[in-house]
């Protein structure tokens, strides 16, 4: 035996193992704390948007939970014998849970505090994709979740940050499952990709971008990577056959409104894609400086700003505000950097692949999962609203974060444009969501208010969906339809700015407006405005996702019925 052979004491080791989950439990409550300060100021925001149709079905599952529709509703001002819902129940039903337990007048708080688990899900699952693919994995995740879409739609009921949660934590589980050829972590990635398709429609995309990372990482298919797709195919299929059986067809993934298909609207909506990305994602000056310093691309920087500029002095029409034009030479400007520098790299890639060079796989993988989500949204969806965009805000996180560890061999420079990139896209995301919470309060608190200001002696009428119809059927006002010619002498006709179309020539002839109420903020930002091009939740009502103005948040027109 030599005696002069040194023995690692294994307090050493404890030691080490010990540093390594205090660590982790360092970085998860970093995430957590974080969650809450981007969502626990937010909790009593009234509901909004879409939120009221997501409460009206999980309303209806308390007494009929297996339904898919729902019935005698009105919808823009038309009647539907059964509205199909154009959503997967999974989001609803966890609305419904909550209402089981807290009832159905609970207040928003409690709503919104049971969704606070999603952004959560998001922020731990994006740290461990950063593990895997960059070298900075809290960053990434803090990052994500100060992306100002990701901050305003953690606020809300609708299933679009749940389903892009659940999306990113069955990616993330299939990956090292694959990568450590775990039966487990295959096993959860197989259930976490059954909720994620049961909350939205969207996450059946999981089914074609795993496989191709499985592929790109073994080389050759394997039976126990594709298992985990058993589960989700069955469950789909089984949901399928469901629809058919009650319904007669397979489920419905949109409202029959149309998608337009000439060049005009692959165009705008192609504009649409590039002014979502270009301003909420990543602070913009930094998106560019993200994709575009790494390997000369910074050269053609100088003729993206041209055309952008150009693009944007074109927008100066009479009008139009100059603050929204300046914005959407700055959107144009960060968007198209973002295209610009994954494109060149795309082509650096097929390159090495002609010369039969070693393969970025890691790259390939990420800009296959963003391309192809922003590809389908312009080319299957009718607008381009910035919730749609949530599923390719973790490639693009991780593909920037990977472009600037390239760039930078520095760790305090790295540190420092992590550090801004978190800094100035959580202030604007803050903003972003108060501008929000305002114009969901504004359709409550006029809501509440009808009776004081009016004094009704008729029935009140209104006109409108979203939270605005949720919070007048709360206090028993009647949803007008289109034809309809049933107000009388003396009713109060009520109808946002935002919601407006067509009543019945028979009744406008009878309506004289009394008043034209704003709701005003005074702190300049707001994410819908017509007047502004401001369109958030739709390019309906505007191409930017935000922009700078005084202009009201929203103006209510109130009518009497004469005769």
């Amino acid at each position: 035996m030599n005696r002069d052979r040194p023995v690692l004491p294994r307090v050493d080791f404890i030691d080490n193992v010990r540093h390594r989950r205090i660590a982790a439990v360092a970085r998860a409550t970093v995430i957590f704390l974080f969650v809450l300060a981007i969502t626990v100021p937010f909790l009593g925001q009234a509901f909004h948007v879409d939120d009221a149709v997501f409460w009206d079905f999980a309303r209806n599952n308390l007494s009929h939970p297996l339904e898919q529709h729902l019935p005698n509703y009105f919808l823009v001002g038309k009647e539907i014998a059964a509205m199909r819902d154009t959503h997967p129940p999974l989001d609803e039903l966890y609305i419904s849970l909550i209402m089981s337990i807290e009832g159905v007048t609970a207040s928003e708080f409690f709503f919104h505090l049971g969704f606070i688990v999603f952004p959560l899900i998001a922020g731990v699952s994006m740290y461990f994709l950063g593990r895997r693919f960059t070298k900075h994995p809290l960053a990434a995740s803090l990052l994500f979740l100060s992306a100002p879409a990701v901050m305003v739609m953690s606020h809300t009921l609708m299933a679009d940050l749940p389903m892009t949660a659940l999306w990113m934590a069955a990616t993330a589980a299939y990956i090292y499952g694959v990568d450590a050829d775990s039966r487990r972590l295959l096993t959860l990635s197989s259930l976490l990709i059954t909720l994620a398709i049961f909350m939205g429609y969207q996450s059946l995309a999981l089914l074609v971008l795993l496989p191709v990372y499985a592929w790109l990482r073994r080389g050759r298919p394997s039976r126990r990577n594709a298992l985990p797709f058993v589960l989700p195919l069955l469950s789909f299929a089984a949901f399928t056959l469901f629809n058919f059986a009650r319904y007669g067809s397979p489920p419905r993934f949109s409202h029959a409104g149309g998608l337009g298909m000439t060049e005009d609207d692959f165009i705008s909506r192609f504009q649409g894609m590039i002014l979502q990305m270009g301003g909420i994602t990543v602070f913009p000056p930094l998106l560019a400086a993200g994709f575009m310093l790494r390997r000369k691309k910074y050269l053609a920087l100088p003729l993206i700003a041209a055309i952008a500029a150009l693009l944007s002095w074109r927008q100066l029409t009479p009008g139009y505000l100059a603050t929204s034009a300046v914005l959407f030479g700055i959107f144009i400007f960060a968007g198209a950097s973002m295209l610009t520098g994954l494109i060149t790299e795309g082509i650096i890639q097929t390159v090495n692949w002609a010369r039969r060079l070693p393969l970025d796989r890691d790259f390939l993988f990420l800009a296959l999962w963003l391309v192809s989500i922003l590809a389908a949204v312009v080319i299957l969806l009718p607008h381009t609203p910035a919730k749609y965009y949530l599923p390719v805000f973790a490639p693009l996180i991780l593909l920037m974060f990977r472009e600037v560890e390239a760039i930078f061999t520095s760790r305090r420079l790295l540190a420092g444009f992590a550090a801004l990139a978190i800094i100035f896209s959580l202030v604007a995301g803050f903003w972003l969501s108060l501008a929000d919470f305002e114009l969901a309060r504004a359709y409550k608190d006029f809501a509440l208010s009808v009776q004081s200001r009016y004094r009704p002696s008729g029935t009140v009428w209104f006109v409108g969906e979203w939270g605005f119809r949720h919070y007048m059927e709360q206090q028993n006002y009647k949803y007008l339809a289109s034809d309809s010619n049933a107000p009388r002498k003396g009713d109060l006709i009520i109808e946002p700015s935002f919601m407006q179309r067509p009543v019945a020539p028979s009744l406008q002839s009878r309506m004289r407006l009394i008043g034209e109420p704003a709701a005003n903020w005074e702190v300049p930002v707001r994410v819908m405005s017509m007047q502004a091009d401001a369109g958030f939740y739709g390019t309906y009502w505007g191409r930017l996702p935000f922009t700078i103005t005084s202009l009201p948040l929203e103006r209510f027109q109130v009518y009497v019925v004469n005769s």
